[in-house]
Formats: C-alpha cells, structure tokens, sequence
C-alpha cells in the first residue's frame, strides 16, 4: 500500500460501473479535493485502495471507504487490507469505522479482522447502511492479524 493523491487514479477507480454506485450513492463527489485533504489518508495498490478520511482532532477516529475495481477483488484487496489496518493502527488510529450496504455482501468488513456491527441497518444516502467498528485491540488480537506474523 503506498500513500496515492492522485486524483486521476480515484477517480479511474470510481468510475469503473462495478464501483462508482457502490463508493458514491449517486452523489457528486470531488474526488482531488478528498484525496489531497491533509485530514484523508488515501492508500492504493493496483487497482484501487482505501480512503481513510479522520473523524476527530486528534487522529484517533477514522472512517474507512474501499474503492476496488474487479480485478482487484479478492487476494489483492485482502492484502492490501492488512497492510492499510496495520499502517493506521500503526500511525495511532485507535478505531476504524466503516459501513455496510444492506444486500452488498462486498461492503461487510472480513470477520476475520474483528470489526464489530456497531448498530442496525437504518436509511441514509438513499441506501441501508450499517457502521462496523474495528479498534485498535480488536485489530491486535484478530486472526487476520496473527496471520501475518
């Protein structure tokens, strides 16, 4: 995983049909502005990455968005994973939260990395969505973790 903020390769991803409904919800997004935002940590790998966007003054909150065309589905975006949760974890987040799309089965976080539901499905952005959280002790003592030791 390597820090990208390049608004070209983002906005590549995202506009792959596979993607972009699943990432935007049928918003406008300004993609340089998120990805070049000191407060965003945008990490790639081949075919598209994570956008860890902070929640808090301190660094210790963060929010997760996963942007993946198909051919990076699967073991590349699983190592790719370990690799950005060990470099947050790493850098001092202490929690990780993401969402779930309701009928998206590729927008519920692996349970091997202990993500947590963090509540039910309820309506936003036109979608059900579901937060899952991830802290940092949680990351430590997950499976996915111990694997990679």
């Amino acid at each position: 995983m390597e820090l990208n903020r390049d608004p070209a390769f983002w906005e590549a991803v995202i506009a792959h049909p596979d993607v972009g409904p699943n990432v935007t919800f049928g918003q406008e997004i300004d993609v340089a502005g998120l990805v070049q935002h000191p407060g965003v940590v945008p990490l790639a790998s081949e075919h598209g990455g994570f956008v860890f966007v902070q929640l808090d003054a301190l660094g210790r909150v963060w929010e997760l968005h996963t942007a993946y065309r198909p051919e990076g589905w699967g073991r590349e975006v699983l190592f790719a994973a370990k690799s950005a949760f060990t470099r947050m974890f790493a850098d001092g987040a202490d929690l990780i939260t993401t969402h779930e799309v309701e009928g998206n089965w590729r927008s519920r976080p692996p349970k091997t990395f202990r993500f947590e539901p963090a509540g039910e499905f309820r309506q936003a952005l036109g979608k059900h969505l579901r937060t899952w959280m991830l802290t940092r002790a949680a990351w430590e003592a997950s499976p996915a973790r111990q694997r990679m030791e």
